[in-house]
């Protein structure tokens, strides 16, 4: 009977310690709009929350992160359906489906992105990703955690039309600046990607283009070795991803 007593104490404990343990995640909509979220699961993982959901303006949802989970969230907006086929003009996955069933964005796009921790003694990592340019505002901000900061990209693309770099605007049908590209995306050049004889740290350097897009945006990681606007915070922490943290889509960028 003390066996199995003290059985059922080691089992009950290790599910406390490793099964109870979740990152709560909100996922706000302050935009005048509705926007259709999206999220793309790291390599070797199953999507542990939908991976693509309509969000009205104002709307709030929230979700359980697992243990050691790694992926990306983004907003698709400007969406329709035509013939059973769902696509946005910004952040499309091009599943045709709400769901992009683990397909990711096509840029550019604003990505918030996250690697959760294992147990509360290890760390959060987590950031906002421009490397290919930005669509909508956002911020992540970790709940009641002050000693962590807030990444976020809050850009007012009306006002800086993509800091007078005309290459890097995207664009709709009626000529509304709806996007800025990167450098890599818009001329695809190694030295601008990063890749080739650039692809290490000692020789991927900061463009004139991603230089741009960190003055738009210096908490937001803005070329692949950007590594001073990655976030960290101890394991435990619950975070909030805002998209238009101002309550419009493109708020008023102080000059």
């Amino acid at each position: 009977m003390k066996a199995n007593y003290f059985s059922i104490v080691v089992i009950f404990s290790l599910f406390f310690i490793y099964g109870c343990y979740a990152t709560k995640l909100f996922i706000r909509n302050n935009c005048p709009h509705k926007i259709w979220p999206a999220t793309q699961s790291g390599a070797g993982q199953g999507a542990a929350i939908p991976t693509g959901f309509r969000l009205a303006s104002r709307g709030t949802k929230k979700f359980d992160l697992p243990n050691s989970w790694s992926g990306r969230i983004w907003a698709r907006h400007l969406c329709s359906f035509s013939d059973q086929n769902f696509t946005c003009l910004s952040g499309d996955c091009k599943s045709g489906s709400i769901e992009c069933n683990g397909a990711g964005a096509t840029p550019p796009a604003t990505l918030v992105q996250f690697t959760i921790a294992n147990s509360s003694n290890e760390k959060d990592y987590y950031s906002v990703s421009i490397v290919d340019g930005f669509n909508l505002p956002v911020s992540v901000t970790p709940i009641n955690r002050p000693d962590c900061g807030i990444a976020d990209c809050l850009v007012n693309l009306k006002d800086v039309h993509c800091g007078d770099q005309v290459d890097l605007e995207v664009r709709d049908q009626n000529e509304t600046v709806i996007g800025c590209k990167s450098g890599c995306l818009a001329f695809n050049r190694d030295e601008l990607c990063c890749t080739g004889e650039y692809s290490s740290p000692q020789t991927c350097k900061p463009s004139i283009y991603s230089l741009t897009l960190k003055k738009l945006c210096d908490k937001a990681i803005t070329y692949p070795y950007d590594d001073e606007t990655l976030f960290t915070c101890s394991g435990g922490a619950n975070y909030k991803i805002t998209f238009c943290p101002w309550g419009q889509e493109l708020p008023v960028l102080k000059k």
